[in-house]
C-alpha cells in the first residue's frame, strides 16, 4: 500500500505575525526592498501552511546569519551615592549619564560599553565625595566644569580615535577622575587565593 502524503499543517495568526516581523527586520537591514516587503507581507497574511511562510524567507539569512538587533539605549541614567558607595557597569552607553555623590563615592564603568552614536555625555557632581569614570582605551575625552576646594582630573591620554565622551565635572570639596585601563580591584580578582596559614 502506497504511503499517503500527510496533509500540510495549518498555521496560526502568531506564525504569520512572526514571519512579518522577520521580513520587517530584513527590510530594515536593506536585504529586501519596500515593494518586496509589502508583497511578501500580503502573502504571509493570506498563507495557510508553514510551507507557504517558509517560502517567503527561504532566500534570506537565518537568525544566526542576520545582524543582531540593536540593544535599546536609554536617554538618561542616574548613579547616586549618598553617604555610601555606588558602582555600575554599562553594557550600552546612554546618551547622558548623571553621577551624583553627596559624602559618598561612585564608579561608572563604560570601558566595555557599546556606543550606538559613538558619543555620550556624563555630568558628574561631587559634594564632599568623589567619583571615578572609567572609559575605553583610546576614548576622546572632553572635560569641562570646575572644582572648589577639590579637584577634577582627566587621566586619559589625548589623541585617541575611540568614542567621544563629554564629561561635565562639578566638585565641591570633592573630586572627579576620568580613567582608562584596568582597575586595581579587577586585577586583584584574578590573583590566586592566599595560602592557608601554617
Amino acid at each position: 500500500m502506497a504511503d499517503e502524503q500527510s496533509p500540510a499543517l495549518r498555521i496560526a495568526d502568531a506564525d504569520r505575525e512572526r514571519t512579518v516581523r522577520t521580513l520587517g527586520e530584513h527590510h530594515a537591514a536593506g536585504r529586501i526592498t519596500y515593494e518586496e516587503f509589502v508583497e511578501r507581507m500580503e502573502i504571509a497574511y493570506e498563507a495557510r501552511t508553514g510551507e507557504e511562510l517558509e517560502a517567503l524567507t527561504r532566500d534570506l539569512p537565518t537568525a544566526a546569519g542576520a545582524a543582531a538587533p540593536a540593544r535599546p539605549r536609554k536617554k538618561k541614567r542616574w548613579l547616586v551615592a549618598v553617604m555610601g558607595g555606588s558602582d555600575r557597569t554599562e553594557e550600552v552607553a546612554p546618551e547622558h549619564s548623571v553621577v551624583l555623590d553627596l559624602m559618598g563615592g561612585s564608579d561608572l564603568d563604560l570601558r566595555h560599553a557599546e556606543f550606538p552614536s559613538e558619543e555620550t555625555t556624563v555630568t558628574a557632581i561631587a559634594i564632599m565625595g568623589g567619583s571615578d569614570i572609567w572609559v575605553p582605551e583610546g576614548a576622546r575625552v572632553e572635560m569641562s566644569g570646575f572644582a572648589f576646594m577639590g579637584g577634577n582630573d582627566n587621566r586619559v591620554a589625548s589623541g585617541g580615535s575611540g568614542p567621544r565622551i563629554r564629561v561635565r565635572a562639578w566638585s565641591l570639596m570633592g573630586g572627579i577622575d576620568v580613567r582608562s585601563g584596568e582597575r586595581k580591584r579587577d586585577s586583584k580578582r584574578g590573583l590566586p587565593p592566599p595560602p592557608p596559614p601554617p
